[in-house]
């Protein structure tokens, strides 16, 4: 047999009201307790205690109103002591439970007195907790029920008498008041908490920001400043720049690191982590890179986003070693990124600056704009010993199908003159539509000749970015007076090669000596002419560039001595000799003639340039 036990409002029976004065002794000891209570939880348990105290039951549970659920908050049991943990996993008034709503609804205790024998109850948690009888005792505050006391008595038959339910009501009523009272005072100890908190956090970055800020201005290096964020963060840190190089990283000594744990290409490619990166904004800085087992990723990554200039500059990376990560990484990493973005901008700016003073010194250099002690003076504050065999190297340039500017396309030149030549980047200028390189000799340049194959490398190097149309090599410059005669030596090449459509090879001056002097007039038809003149003999013979045309080339070249034209060619001199009389027969002249040879090293010269 089941029944359910509700007095009429406001009306209370005898038995209650003789008993009220045991709900209000009981309530006196609540409240001395509650002052001292540590917590919410403690104040629950409490109270549950009190009423199972005063009903002579053995176990009890409290539920929270959280929404519009009512989840388990305290227990107490005196067989089985805090029984706390499990009523936390528990819900009432889920489906299935139509004790708990009925309590809800009506706002009164409801009695069962028979549990396995009443449908209402839910079936499961009733075995579980192997429930005989029960009474449900709403808390209600203002009209409201926040939460929810059952008691019962462990496996044993308990009779409940019409003065214990009212004696639970109007304890549930009482106890609403404190509940509701020490939820408040729970909320506003966690604001108050969370107050400290974030003064603590601000006061803690404040001092970050400091020691950063003190750390730069005293001349630590981007180096530096990665190595003093891991050193707060206890956490490796890695600098990467946009394309996710690593510029500098550092980690704690005691994880003794020789490799920087970084985002690999992989780990990059995976949708989760492009997603994450898309989102980065200047308003949304970090966000946080799973552990994907997947792609061999194993530790998480607080990552943020560098901004220099209002573009994308970077990232800094702390990751989660040991300890995990947290808000404070975060904040850590974004106060961290902010420091090292104005610190890139500021070495950004640095060498612009120094780039610029180094322009200016080569173009001064070039066009003798100061006198040579001052440029003497000045030449070591940027590398550069004027006391020392130099070379000008000139590269003539178009836009190329990079469309790189003036600046990208000097620095693309002189990081290629680097990697081919060794050591540092030579100085070098960047003027309208050239680019001119000053090339200390010795070394791995070693001398012009070595130089021009040097050259020719770099040239071919730079093709797909960079259209080179031509380039010259200087005589050796070995003073200061020598550079600006050497550029305009270098000008008038340039402007020849524009004439006759020369766009192969290396030149250099020394090599053009007699054949620049004689195109100064600038008559370059009718050296067209003259050159074709010379040759078309032997042309016509052949059809083409033979093995006559060839061999009185490689004469030339040699000074007109058969024996080095022989080794040239690896043919027998008597070939030489034997080709050369076919020369003669076709021409009308000896081609061992001193002004034959004078002409036609002239006529290759120009056959050359004209692309022939």
């Amino acid at each position: 047999m089941t029944s359910s036990v509700a007095h009429p409002s406001g009306v209370a029976s005898a038995g209650t009201r003789s008993r009220e004065r045991e709900v209000i002794a009981a309530f006196a000891e609540i409240t001395t307790e509650a002052i001292t209570a540590p917590g919410l939880e403690d104040l629950l348990q409490l109270i549950g205690r009190q009423l199972c105290r005063l009903l002579a039951v053995h176990r009890c549970s409290v539920y929270l109103r959280r929404g519009d659920r009512f989840t388990g908050a305290a227990g107490h049991c005196e067989i089985e002591g805090d029984i706390s943990a499990a009523v936390q996993a528990q819900e009432a008034g889920i489906a299935g439970d139509a004790f708990s709503q009925e309590v809800i609804a009506t706002r009164r205790p409801v009695l069962i007195s028979d549990v396995p024998a009443d449908p209402r109850p839910h079936r499961r948690t009733m075995e579980h907790w192997r429930v005989r009888a029960m009474l449900g005792v709403p808390l209600v505050f203002d009209g409201d029920v926040i939460g929810l006391i059952f008691v019962d008595n462990v496996e044993e038959e308990h009779t409940y008498s019409d003065d214990d339910v009212g004696l639970a009501e109007l304890f549930g009523r009482l106890a609403a008041i404190f509940i509701r009272q020490a939820v408040l005072n729970s909320r506003l100890a966690a604001k108050a908490a969370e107050v400290v908190r974030q003064k603590n956090v601000l006061g803690y970055l404040a001092t970050v920001h400091h020691k950063l800020t003190d750390a730069v201005l005293e001349g630590a290096d981007i180096g530096a400043v990665v190595t003093m964020l891991s050193e707060l963060a206890a956490k490796p840190v890695v600098l990467y720049d946009d394309a996710f190089g690593v510029l500098a990283w550092a980690a704690p000594a005691a994880l003794r690191m020789t490799e920087p744990p970084v985002l690999d290409r992989r780990t990059r490619e995976h949708p989760a982590v492009r997603t994450a990166l898309t989102a980065l904004s200047a308003s949304r800085p970090s966000t946080v890179v799973p552990m994907l087992p997947a792609v061999g990723f194993g530790r998480r990554h607080q990552l943020t986003r560098l901004t220099i200039e209002g573009r994308p500059g970077g990232y800094l990376a702390v990751v989660e070693v040991g300890r995990g990560l947290s808000d404070l990484d975060a904040k850590l990493a974004e106060s961290g990124a902010t420091v090292l973005a104005l610190q890139i901008l500021s070495e950004r700016r640095q060498i612009e600056a120094e780039g610029q003073a180094r322009d200016d010194f080569l173009s001064d250099l070039l066009r003798s704009t100061r006198d040579e002690a001052q440029l003497l003076r000045r030449g070591p504050q940027f590398g550069i010993d004027l006391s020392e065999p130099h070379v000008i190297v000139r590269l003539a340039v178009g836009g190329g199908v990079s469309q790189l500017s003036a600046s990208a396309g000097r620095g693309l030149v002189v990081r290629r003159f680097a990697a081919v030549l060794g050591g540092a980047e030579p100085p070098a200028v960047g003027l309208p539509g050239a680019v001119v390189v000053l090339v200390r000799l010795g070394g791995r340049a070693g001398g012009p000749a070595e130089l021009r194959d040097h050259v020719a490398e770099v040239v071919a190097s730079l093709g797909p970015q960079l259209d080179v149309r031509t380039a010259v090599v200087s005589r050796v410059c070995r003073a200061a007076a020598d550079f600006p005669r050497a550029h305009r030596e270098l000008r008038e090449v340039e402007e020849l090669a524009a004439s006759f459509g020369w766009r192969e090879g290396v030149r250099t001056v020394d090599e053009l000596g007699l054949f620049r002097v004689v195109m100064n007039s600038g008559q370059v038809k009718e050296a067209l002419r003259f050159a074709h003149d010379l040759v078309a003999p032997v042309r016509a013979h052949e059809a083409g560039d033979g093995p006559l045309l060839t061999t009185w080339r490689a004469f030339v070249a040699a000074e007109g001595k058969v024996q080095a034209t022989a080794r040239t060619l690896d043919v027998h001199e008597n070939t030489v000799r034997y080709r050369l009389g076919r020369v003669r027969e076709l021409t009308g002249t000896d081609p061992a003639d001193l002004d034959v040879l004078l002409s036609a090293r002239l006529a290759f010269q120009v056959l050359d340039l004209a692309g022939w």
